[in-house]
């Protein structure tokens, strides 16, 4: 065994720390937080090999993983035949729960500190439609059906906001301000409320589905308040919403898969395409760090490129001609 159970991070004469005690009660933390229910069970997945990993080792208390053992177990996790970002969820799960332990002071030493995920500079942030993909498949629901005009009425709101699915899940019939042509997210990630305007588009949409479609679908459920309802009165789930989409994907001829999330990394991509701020389109997705947003410009260095040339003084040799000029 190369552990050394000698060797404690921030252990004093107090109590220890259970491992499965711990790790389930950070998972309990997070649904608090209004973390997505796939991220948590990306965090659980992760934590639970962690877990097996320290049993393997003979460690039950969390007061007796050194920084040792952290380095050990990320050598194991990226020696495996894995995706990088099945081997960067295990890593990041580790790294959040050392720091929510660090953070309740739980620790007074963190053994995961700096530790690095996976090198995250050159990965693909997932599929992206392009404008003319994106037009197609909107126009697929036949609006002659009533269920169908409310899965455009999604997918418009989905693209034109850049919401989560989770978001858009849990909106209610309250959130949508037509007059003011917004839509307030009051359940976002990790319990953060903020506003996105509504397209001329959606808000045609959405409102047919409010005022002709969603009363009859709720009829059979009359007190239940979220925004999008099955036919049966039911909130509508992400596993059907997402059936719905690839059906429409289908017919709009588009053979890679498409998912609820790739609305958003178009909407986003879109945007700075056209030359949207980047810090605007951090407010609207809901981004606490910057980073996170400037992932979306891996998709278009041409683009880019293209708008450096145009708008930078410097780009074409315009400074040289100007001083030879004088």
């Amino acid at each position: 065994m190369r552990l050394r159970q000698e060797e404690e991070a921030g252990e004093g004469e107090g109590m220890g720390m259970d491992v499965i005690i711990v790790i389930t009660e950070y998972k309990h933390q997070l649904k608090s937080l209004g973390y997505a229910p796939k991220t948590i069970d990306g965090y659980g997945y992760g934590l639970k090999c962690f877990a097996s990993w320290l049993q393997d080792n003979g460690i039950t208390d969390f007061k007796r993983i050194t920084r040792q053992a952290i380095l050990d177990y990320q050598a194991d996790v990226m020696s495996e035949p894995k995706a990088a970002e099945t081997k960067a969820i295990k890593i990041r799960a580790v790294k959040r729960l050392f720091e929510y332990l660090e953070d309740t002071h739980r620790l007074l030493i963190n053994p995961a500190e700096g530790m690095v995920e996976t090198c995250r500079k050159n990965r693909k942030i997932g599929r992206v439609l392009t404008v003319q993909e994106m037009n197609k498949l909107l126009e697929q629901p036949n609006l002659s059906l009533n269920s169908q005009i409310r899965d455009r009425a999604i997918m418009e709101v989905l693209y034109t906001t850049g919401i989560r699915s989770d978001e858009m899940l849990n909106l209610h019939v309250y959130d949508a301000d037509f007059k003011d042509k917004i839509l307030y997210i009051r359940k976002g990630k990790g319990k953060k409320q903020r506003v996105a305007p509504l397209g001329k588009s959606a808000i045609k949409y959405l409102s047919e589905y409010l005022e002709k479609i969603r009363p009859k679908h709720a009829k059979r459920n009359p007190k239940e308040r979220k925004l999008f309802l099955t036919v049966e009165g039911l909130p509508l789930t992400w596993n059907c919403m997402r059936t719905k989409i690839d059906m429409y994907r289908k017919q709009a001829g588009i053979k890679e898969p498409v998912g609820l999330h790739a609305f958003r990394r178009s909407c986003a991509t879109h945007m700075l395409q056209q030359g949207a701020d980047i810090r605007y389109i951090q407010k609207l997705l809901g981004h606490k760090y910057l980073r996170t947003t400037q992932q979306y410009t891996k998709v278009i260095p041409v683009d880019v490129k293209k708008t450096h040339e145009k708008t930078h003084p410097n780009a074409n040799g315009n400074t040289d001609k100007k001083e030879n000029e004088n």
